[in-house]
């Protein structure tokens, strides 16, 4: 194969989530819209693992100050992550997604919104539920609402939040699309949380701002009352926060399609009804963004196989018929340590596979 944006988007189709080709091809449009040959080609030379300007110009054997330029410019549109360590840069490529994609907030337009779209439908949306390890997981809105506590680090919002050094907000990439298509979302545009190295690369790349705990805080608890489900990265650091609303978000999207969107998500919390107290407000059935719960000749009926046990409805019940529980000790999910080796584990998942 000598196209390189071919050679690309199959390096990119076994890297975590995936990027598979199409009959028609939109996936090669979208590549060739953001990679020259040379950046196509320099993503096809570069390691898994972070390396520093000096590491990539002497294995590809080409001048030091030229590659830095090329790398750092490379990073400035999203196409390859950079960071930091002891003063060193040093870069990597990402997935598709989570990675390029998301980093493309900033050059949004429209001939390539409609690609992504098309994409989306046609072969992109199939691979975010595609795999046995998942690149986001959902969790609950508020750790106090959780029957049984405590509860893990990496599921408690909030502590998560409060043990961040560095978090910035970002425009929600999701929202962002479906208000250039001239559609209206009712949310708060500035919802998504970066923390530490991503919040870096999203300050760095003009993407995002740094903003305190508390204001941090605040967005949360905005999206408690707002119902916006809080989907993280798939890890035990968990490197981002997303406050996702049914109607932009691609993840919830395809989750809706599912007959049991539970068996889809990795949530270690499910949602419990107790129909003897219940008032019939239908709160639940309003809040609940994946239609868990449903009014059905004037009853409330609830299907455990569809809860992602984001805790939404228990939240806002006037008459406390609902909790948020834990599952079973042997369906609690224990994800990878940093989004790095679920991506790890992504990759070898799709090797196995094929």
């Amino acid at each position: 194969m000598n196209n390189v944006h071919e050679r690309l988007r199959d390096r990119l189709e076994m890297m975590a989530t995936g990027y598979p080709a199409t009959p028609n091809g939109v996936e090669i449009k979208i590549l060739q819209q953001l990679f020259s040959v040379e950046d196509a080609d320099i993503f096809l030379k570069m390691e898994a693992r972070p390396e520093t300007v000096s590491q990539v110009a002497l294995r590809l054997e080409t001048d030091i100050a030229n590659m830095a330029v090329r790398l750092e410019d490379m990073a400035r549109r999203g196409l390859i992550f950079r960071v930091k360590e002891d003063e060193t840069l040093r870069y990597f490529p990402l997935p598709f997604i989570v990675g390029i994609y998301e980093f493309q907030l900033n050059n949004l337009n429209m001939p390539l919104l409609k690609d992504i779209s098309q994409y989306y439908l046609t072969g992109l949306g199939a691979t975010f539920h595609g795999q046995k390890t998942p690149h986001l997981r959902s969790i609950p809105i508020n750790a106090d609402i959780v029957a049984d506590r405590p509860i893990a680090p990496y599921d408690d919002a909030a502590a998560i939040i409060k043990r961040k050094t560095r978090i910035a907000v970002a425009e929600c990439f999701c929202r962002k699309a479906v208000r250039l298509y001239g559609k209206t979302c009712v949310h708060p545009a500035e919802t998504c949380l970066q923390f530490e190295t991503f919040a870096d690369y999203y300050v760095e790349n003009g993407m995002a701002r740094y903003i305190s705990t508390d204001e941090a805080l605040a967005i949360l608890k905005q999206s408690e009352a707002e119902g916006l489900v809080i989907h993280i990265l798939n890890s035990q650091n968990v490197e981002a926060m997303c406050c996702c609303c049914s109607c932009c978000c691609g993840m919830l999207i395809s989750l809706k399609l599912f007959p049991s969107p539970a068996l889809a998500v990795k949530s270690n919390y499910v949602c419990l009804f107790d129909e003897t107290i219940c008032t019939l407000c239908g709160i639940c059935a309003k809040r609940c963004t994946v239609g868990a719960f449903k009014m059905k000749d004037e009853k409330i009926e609830f299907r455990a196989d569809r809860c992602i046990g984001c805790g939404l409805c228990v939240t806002t019940c006037p008459a406390e018929a609902l909790k948020l529980d834990k599952k079973a000790e042997d369906m609690l999910y224990t994800p990878p340590p940093t989004v790095l080796d679920t991506f790890d584990v992504m990759s070898r998942e799709k090797v196995k596979g094929s």
